[in-house]
């Protein structure tokens, strides 16, 4: 019973030992900090540290150049290598990374916050990213979290091949030259809540596994939400106003379930597409496309429990059914905005 004591002490001490290892460094522009330059503080980081930063706008960045084989050399503002760090900002409406206006340079550069596939672990929190091509770009690897942050003026806001997952939360995308949120195959585990898009394309993903859409407001925009090229997930009590062309994009071989979401105008609330893919909805309202409500070409839709409201055009427009197979579409037990059998039909 000693001997087993000692054994637990020791463990303990172990790991009481691996997290008082763990460091804040602080960031400050006026020179109060450890560092006034915050890739300073993450060139000087250890696995397990969080850096802290200060009030101001940070526009300072350098030349990165990726890991071999497939090196590539672009401008970052801060470029992660460290196993396992998080990086605070004192508030989306205090600290700002990024140039006052844009700078897009390539579709590629430049990018605020970089971290590649050495990276297990990123946590951002609380900054404002701004102006560049790519607010956050993260690469082949471990997990990205992304919590109260602003990205503005941005081409794309963030951008993940995580495998392990990503999950973005209360966060708001304006003025995007593209999207808001996007991700890659092999991207796995994306999550999105309660976060807003004002203004563009907000979340789109090609051969993405497990994505989850949810509590998010779409204002405005070409495209609201696609899941495309065989990706899977679930939209749920999302809103949907004003957006310009399509509302939801389900495409080439997608699998997806709304549920409880509120889509109002555009030219279709609902676009569903190509063979194998398959969408299912309960609870939710698609009302006033111009084209049409909701629009299928060539796939499976299975719609109960929702009100289906037409626009200018109709409620349902089916398009390019082509054979075999047969496609199956089962629309009852919705409300159609009327009650007799004749208006219905």
């Amino acid at each position: 019973m000693a001997k087993r004591t000692v054994i637990w002490a020791i463990l303990l001490l172990a790991i009481g030992a691996g997290d008082a290892d763990a460091r804040t460094w602080h960031v400050r522009k006026d020179g109060t900090g450890d560092f006034k330059v915050i890739q300073d503080a993450v060139d000087q980081a250890a696995a397990g540290d969080t850096i802290k930063i200060g009030p101001g706008r940070f526009e300072e960045k350098k030349p990165y150049t990726s890991y071999p084989p497939d090196k590539w050399t672009f401008d970052v503002y801060v470029a992660v290598g460290v196993a396992d760090l998080t990086i605070i900002g004192s508030g989306a409406d205090q600290t700002f990374i990024g140039p006052p206006s844009p700078i897009w340079q390539s579709p590629q550069q430049p990018k605020i916050i970089c971290a590649l596939s050495r990276v297990d672990r990123l946590v951002v929190e609380d900054i404002s990213l701004e102006n560049v091509a790519n607010g956050i770009y993260r690469d082949q690897g471990g997990t990205l979290t992304v919590r109260r942050c602003t990205f503005r003026g941005c081409d794309a806001g963030v951008v993940t091949w995580s495998e392990q997952g990503t999950s973005v939360e209360d966060c708001l995308f304006l003025q995007m030259g593209d999207v808001g949120v996007t991700a890659y195959s092999p991207c796995t585990g994306l999550t999105v809540s309660r976060c807003r898009f004002a203004d563009q394309f907000g979340v789109s993903t090609t051969r993405t596994k497990n994505v989850i859409v949810s509590d998010c407001q779409f204002q405005g925009g070409n495209v609201g939400c696609q899941l495309a090229s065989y990706s899977t997930g679930v939209i749920r009590n999302c809103a949907f106003t004003g957006i310009a062309n399509v509302a939801i994009v389900i495409a080439t071989g997608s699998v997806a379930d709304l549920r409880d979401n509120s889509v109002l105008g555009g030219n279709a609330n609902l676009y569903a597409r190509d063979t194998n893919t398959m969408v299912t909805g309960t609870g939710n309202v698609f009302a006033g496309g111009s084209y049409s409500s909701i629009l299928v070409s060539n796939c499976n839709v299975t719609l109960h429990g929702n009100h289906v409201l037409h626009g200018m055009g109709p409620s349902v427009r089916l398009d390019t059914f082509l054979n075999p197979p047969i496609r199956t579409l089962d629309m009852t037990n919705n409300y159609w905005g009327a009650t007799s059998a004749d208006s219905i039909a």
